[in-house]
């Protein structure tokens, strides 16, 4: 007969399979000299067991039931007792060291004289009569409220790891750090940057996350290597300068609606020239980003430089319903990211740390819903990837994401629907301006006269049957010369 899986075994796969084995009466009440190692468990029922002489090493442990248990000669090192209920339970030489009780109850608890606590940080524990107050709050240099900015630099900046002694950098680097799901993807980019080292190239396509900067860039002339240079520059809090040859090839670029055009728009917006045309690209970038988002992977990533070059040509016809996919994919991202970084993958018992935190459940929900076979099935999917991968679908889907809640923040008509024939929207070999977008009841107050010249509409009157229809006003930089289109819901 196989053997039956021990307590270690079964808690390390999950504490409703344990709950509900222990209910249904198939698991021993004796378990003496268990050994738990770096266990992370929520919600378990261990209360009643015989746990004597147990280990407990470096245990993440959330509303645990130790009521009425046999603790005695139990040691507990390290980790975390978060809400544990140990009420009756007998504590008699069990020894609690270099670790945190927070919020845990100890009334009517046994052998308590006899217990050891040792270097344990105690916070509203109950129950033991006396407990210690909690420790002082440290020098503001090593605190996490009353910082200056250059103590927190130089506590939490990327050279802090790299300026302690020796035995705390190992220290420092074997512990793991917890789990948090609340925090926000730049947050976690951020710490995960800094375990990285030398920033890629990549992070300059995420200004908006403010990443640590490469040392130097490699030479080149490529609009890529441009804009990355400007995008450095402006980091740096000094102004890129505008290249005239660049700036023709970009504006040529656009024109044509050339597959490097995301580039070219992006390197118009950080040397602040404005480009001279917005619809001649349309197409080419749309399609990038559909073809992006029709790829079925749960964490699949979006290059911020076409959602950017759409922003910045007020592009959010037919883009704007994206938002929700990129949404969803950030927040499957975002927890998968947390979930790695505290130590957790596909093959342990990472479901209970998604149970444990409300923030996890959420993001669980705004990614996959309920199914969480397939929120297993992508966490596996981008667990297997390269660390420098995982970190580049984090960031681009967050920057991504901000570009596309910009763009659905333009007011109607910003993109007319008509994108053919660029004789009707050019003048002077470049795109009219957009200057704003009209009902019908607003023509007679707004635009009478050109109304009359462009559509014949007498002035101080409203057109006939356009109750729907929208009317964009363009205008030349150039010669001035003005035109009034309609568009129509049909067209």
């Amino acid at each position: 007969m196989p053997k039956a899986p021990t307590i270690e075994q079964l808690l390390q796969n999950g504490s409703a399979e344990w709950n509900r084995l222990r209910k249904a009466g198939k698991v021993p009440t004796e378990h003496t000299g268990a050994t738990f190692a770096q266990l992370f468990s929520a919600n378990a029922d261990l209360s009643g067991l015989g746990l004597v002489g147990s280990e407990w090493e470096r245990c993440d442990l959330s509303k645990m039931n130790f009521r009425d248990t046999d603790l005695s000669n139990a040691y507990f090192h390290g980790g975390r007792l978060q809400d544990c209920d140990f009420r009756g339970a007998n504590l008699e030489g069990a020894t609690f060291e270099k670790l945190k009780l927070l919020r845990c109850d100890f009334t009517g608890a046994k052998g308590l004289d006899e217990a050891d606590f040792d270097e344990v940080d105690m916070d509203r524990v109950t129950g033991l009569g006396g407990e210690e107050a909690p420790p002082p709050p440290p020098p503001p240099v090593q605190g996490i409220t009353a910082f200056t900015r250059e103590q927190r630099d130089k506590v939490m900046g990327p050279g802090a790891l790299l300026q302690m002694p020796e035995q705390q950098q190992q220290a420092a680097e074997g512990e793991l750090p917890p789990f948090k799901p609340q925090d926000n993807p730049g947050q976690l980019f951020f710490r995960a940057l800094k375990r990285l080292g030398t920033p890629p190239l990549w992070v300059l396509d995420v200004p908006g996350l403010r990443p640590l900067l490469p040392a130097r860039l490699p030479p080149g002339s490529s609009l890529e290597t441009l804009y990355r240079e400007a995008v450095k520059t402006r980091l740096e809090n000094k102004k890129p300068a505008a290249d005239p040859g660049a700036v023709d090839r970009a504006q040529r670029a656009l024109r044509l609606g050339a597959k490097d055009s995301s580039l070219a728009a992006m390197y118009l917006r950080e040397v602040g020239v404005v480009p001279d045309f917005r619809f001649s690209a349309a197409k080419l970038l749309k399609d990038a980003l559909r073809a992006e988002l029709q790829v079925d992977d749960l964490t699949g990533s979006v290059d911020p430089r076409t959602t950017g070059a759409l922003l910045e040509l007020r592009l959010p016809h037919e883009v704007v319903e994206h938002t929700h996919e990129v949404r969803r994919r950030l927040a499957a991202t975002q927890l998968y990211t947390a979930l790695l970084e505290a130590g957790f993958n596909p093959e342990n018992n990472w479901e209970e740390a998604l149970e444990s935190a409300d923030a996890a459940l959420e993001l669980a929900q705004l990614a996959i819903g309920e199914d969480r076979q397939a929120l297993l099935e992508g966490f596996q999917v981008f667990a297997a990837l390269p660390e420098e991968a995982r970190l580049r679908r984090l960031a681009y889907l967050a920057e991504a994401l901000g570009h596309l809640e910009l763009l659905g923040r333009l007011p109607e008509g910003m993109e007319p629907a008509w994108l053919t024939g660029p004789e009707t929207r050019e003048c002077h070999d470049k795109e009219m301006t957009y200057v704003q977008s009209l009902r019908a009841e607003d023509l007679p107050k707004k635009v009478p006269a050109l109304a009359k010249a462009e559509l014949g509409v007498p002035e101080g009157e409203v057109p006939e049957e356009s109750e729907d229809d929208l009317f964009v006003h363009l205008r030349c930089d150039v010669c001035g010369k003005e035109k009034l289109i309609v568009q129509s819901q049909m067209e």
